[in-house]
């Protein structure tokens, strides 16, 4: 409408629609896939007791942990039982206490063991990306698991695993000729992220107009809007939220309208989806990034043992990343901004970073 203008979303419904992005289920596209695999493999394991592991792998900033706990769900029954011996926090230390850690969470189990002969069970490993670091002998925790799934055959072992990850401790340590049984986390196209994202959509009442597209037998808008979402995001769930909220605006009619009147009248409306420009990243600055995907979240101190640099140096590059917007913390925690994650993949792969292959 004429003098209508598109504004920015007032900070409060932002971070409305960040926490109820917050509360979506991971993608039952990526369930189906998991429950699927889980079941041949488990199938598999009766006949073979040596093939008593699944990895499933994902992309750095996807939530493998969440997806394999959703999809363990409806594994709870008389005949199976889940365990989770590792909390995630058990990465909030260094390298030479990883081990230890670890093995506080299972050998206590292994004095009880004769409790549950009458039922099956399912071991899960979260992500192997918290417990290492890429530092000297910080891939020994994971050596411990690995030769903990080697010997214990009684028990069936769920493993997630971020595929940057994954290559990388192949190449020091050699994990992939452990693990036969490797299932990837596929990517979503247009229509599933749309499928995903339609809980949020209507709730916020946001509509697409239609043109004489639709009446011709186009595709309409909706359908395009969501498709150029997927392949900016690289079909990756946690890109396409961030992408799809970033491109979201209050459509108002009264440009002196303050924020909260907005909220209260305000239209949110879609806007073309695009991916946010990275910041002029310095070499150490690509290193920083690629420590951060490769452990998917990583606290400041862990950060710099992986540099190799004092906390102090590290913490400088992490405020200006901050402020940019590239990486975000949580509590103690620090990541990549999913949204950067496509652009950010380019420029490691174009400097010549040791990455997970297409």
């Amino acid at each position: 409408m004429p003098g209508d203008t598109l504004k920015d979303l007032p900070r409060s419904t932002t971070n409305k629609l960040i926490k109820r992005i917050e509360t979506l289920p991971t993608h039952p596209t990526h369930q189906s896939v998991v429950q699927i695999a889980l079941e041949e493999a488990l199938s598999t394991w009766r006949e073979n007791e040596t093939a008593n592991s699944l990895v499933i792998l994902g992309k750095p900033i996807e939530g493998i942990s969440q997806t394999l706990q959703e999809t363990l769900i409806i594994y709870k029954s008389e005949v199976l039982e889940i365990l989770n011996p590792l909390p995630q926090s058990i990465q909030l230390t260094d390298s030479s206490a990883i081990t230890a850690k670890l093995k506080q969470a299972f050998e206590p189990r292994a004095a009880s063991e004769d409790e549950h002969r009458g039922k099956r069970q399912i071991v899960v490993i979260p992500d192997l990306s918290w417990y290492f670091l890429r530092c000297v002998q910080g891939w020994e925790g994971v050596t411990y698991l690995r030769d903990l799934v080697m010997k214990d055959h009684s028990r069936f072992w769920l493993i997630g695993c971020n595929q940057w990850t994954w290559q990388y401790l192949s190449y020091v340590c050699q994990i992939d000729a452990y693990f036969e049984q490797v299932q990837q986390l596929p990517t979503v196209s247009g229509e599933e992220i749309q499928a995903w994202l339609a809980p949020i959509v209507e709730e916020i009442a946001i509509d697409f107009i239609e043109d004489e597209s639709t009446k011709n037998g186009q595709k309409n808008k909706s359908e395009s809007y969501f498709d150029r979402l997927g392949d900016l995001a690289l079909g990756i769930n946690a890109v396409a939220a961030q992408l799809w909220l970033y491109s979201l605006k209050y459509l108002s009619s009264d440009p002196e309208a303050n924020s909260l009147k907005e909220e209260i009248l305000g239209k949110i409306q879609h806007t073309t989806p695009t991916l946010p420009d990275l910041p002029k990243l310095t070499a150490d600055d690509r290193y920083l990034l690629f420590s951060l995907l490769l452990h998917g979240q990583i606290t400041l101190p862990c950060l710099a043992l992986t540099l190799g640099e004092t906390e102090s140096i590290v913490q400088s590059q992490v405020q200006m990343l901050l402020r940019s917007g590239v990486i975000w913390r949580q509590r103690e925690l620090l990541m990549v901004n999913p949204a950067h994650y496509p652009r950010l993949r380019w420029e490691l792969v174009h400097n010549n970073f040791f990455i997970e292959e297409d």
